[in-house]
């Protein structure tokens, strides 16, 4: 049995993202109740980090706020261990490497699955510069996940995803999370590469807003990754966050036809 990999195969499953204590611990698991009460399959938790290059102007916001609340690693863990006492749905782990570098590369896997977390990943350390890592985490009872880029050759999408578990993230176009609305055009191309090279779920990433960009993804993978659209919807208002996740999530999760001439 794999947690993750159980939950997204049905298909059409949303996996939002939220930042571990933004802008308290007690906000941020509010909202990952809302969000799985709404009908999220699976949560990412993001670890506060002082330099989140990879992450566009609304999750760099999530970041900063979550440092000044004291947030970081043990606190993300908390978290995941406090949504895992109200839900079995999985939890993957966000976080860059110096955050775990700091805590203790070790300590870190070890209190993860303590904390009943299912994968992690490292976006700053792919596969090919630390397998020893992957390895690890698999001894751990942790699912690694990797990315596969636009800029991914079919042959190294096959090596990495060989060192995956639980399902791949499909980054959908160049650049940071939030800062485009449209996936690229070989996303259709590049999934059926991956469909011939592994039988892992696909979790496609950067751009999901609308319902139609969920609908569309679900045209042509298992999962929709909703970022910066979700985080930022939560600190739009004032308003208790645990029903504004919920909505917010019933609401990407609402029926949606997308032609197919219209898919990337």
């Amino acid at each position: 049995m794999n947690r993750l990999r159980d939950a997204l195969t049905p298909g059409r499953a949303l996996m939002p993202y939220l930042t571990a204590s933004d802008p308290s611990p007690e906000f941020s698991f509010e909202a990952a109740l809302g969000a799985l009460e709404g009908g999220a399959k699976a949560l990412e938790i993001g670890i506060p980090f002082s330099d989140p290059v990879a992450d566009g102007p609304v999750i760099q916001a999530a970041h900063h706020r979550a440092l000044q609340a004291r947030g970081g690693v043990a606190a993300s863990l908390e978290l995941v261990a406090r949504v895992r006492t109200r839900s079995e749905a999985p939890v993957v782990l966000f976080t860059y490497l110096n955050p775990l570098l700091a805590f203790g590369a070790e300590r870190f896997a070890s209190e993860a699955r303590k904390s009943d977390a299912d994968g992690v990943l490292v976006l700053d350390l792919p596969p090919e510069e630390e397998p020893g890592w992957f390895a690890f985490l698999r001894s751990a009872g942790l699912d690694p996940i990797v990315l596969d880029s636009p800029n991914t050759s079919p042959a190294r999408a096959r090596a990495i995803a060989a060192e995956g578990r639980g399902f791949v993230y499909v980054v959908s176009r160049e650049g940071v999370t939030g800062t485009h609305a449209s996936a690229s055009g070989n996303l259709g191309r590049r999934v059926a590469e991956l469909r011939a090279i592994t039988d892992l779920p696909l979790a496609v990433g950067f751009g999901v807003r609308e319902p139609a960009d969920a609908a569309s993804i679900w045209n042509l993978a298992e999962c929709a990754v909703v970022g910066s659209a979700f985080v930022k919807h939560l600190h739009a208002s004032a308003e208790d966050p645990r029903p504004r996740a919920a909505a917010f999530v019933r609401n990407l999760l609402a029926p949606s036809t997308i032609p197919q001439e219209s898919l990337p």
